[in-house]
């Protein structure tokens, strides 16, 4: 083998792409909002998100990554996923911010469910997905993330999830 040959799927064996979500949720406290629950968990980036930011970087693909949904399927996360399996009514919502962090290579999304009046309050919220159209039914998702135990939001709570992608 000459220096510059390479056998297997090399590719499939690196971790290049990853992320995380953080789920919060608050609540309004004597002092102010106190976080109640927290969790980081670890996604699967699709082979349709990963597709659409090829597309995205190509000039083939103009919808980007900004809309947040929220289910309650708690079936395992795989590569063919592209949205939500048990969506959870009016949670499809666009990120309230997206910020590539200063000297990194990590991007970062969030959006906060709201508490309050005309606020979701939704049971057993097991998986969240980041999507690139607010559209029926969703479009491309880049990731989705399976939350164990489940996430509970009541109209007093508010629901921050926070996204950050890594590139290696």
């Amino acid at each position: 083998m000459t220096p510059h040959q390479v056998t297997g799927p090399v590719l499939e064996d690196c971790e290049i792409i990853g992320g995380i979500l953080t789920i919060e949720v608050i609540r309004d406290g004597a002092h102010g909002p106190v976080v109640i629950d927290r969790r980081e968990v670890h996604n699967l980036v699709v082979n349709t998100g990963k597709r659409q930011l090829l597309r995205l970087g190509s000039g083939l693909q103009t919808k980007t990554f900004d809309q947040f949904r929220i289910g309650t399927s708690a079936a395992a996360a795989t590569s063919a996923q592209t949205n939500v399996l048990s969506p959870v009514a009016n949670t499809r919502k666009t990120a309230t911010t997206k910020t590539l962090l200063a000297g990194t290579r990590t991007m970062e999304w969030m959006f906060s469910y709201i508490s309050g009046g005309g606020s979701i309050s939704a049971a057993n919220i097991a998986e969240a997905v980041l999507l690139n159209q607010n559209t029926t039914p969703g479009g491309s998702a880049l990731m989705r993330a399976l939350i164990t135990p489940v996430v509970n939001k009541t109209t007093a709570d508010k629901l921050k999830l926070t996204y950050r992608l890594r590139t290696t």
